[in-house]
């Protein structure tokens, strides 16, 4: 059974693809990436304003909800950019 499973090997292969089809889904990856990066951003930049918020009306269930949008927000900066190296060295293995 383990032969079965070491003889298995994928190699993606880019060459019959058309160049500006290529070229066209790098482009759509990289402007995902850059909207889920923004996205993630301005997430931060808003529990940071409600955190201010929260501590000069004292507000400790706003400070709560701020703090659970702020670390929602990292997480989701660092699952991308988790997924982009995942794939940069999924990537480099099949080359």
């Amino acid at each position: 059974m383990r032969d079965v499973l070491n003889d298995v090997s994928v190699s993606p292969d880019f060459s019959g693809l058309p160049p500006n089809v290529l070229h066209g889904l790098q482009h759509l990856t990289n402007n995902a990436a850059a909207v889920l990066m923004l996205v993630s951003g301005l997430g931060i930049v808003v529990s940071l304003i409600m955190l201010v918020l929260a501590s000069w009306t004292s507000n400790p269930q706003l400070s709560e909800r701020a703090k659970g949008g702020l670390v929602v927000s990292i997480g989701a900066m660092a699952l991308l950019y988790i997924g982009i190296a995942v794939a940069n060295y999924s990537g480099h293995l099949f080359q």
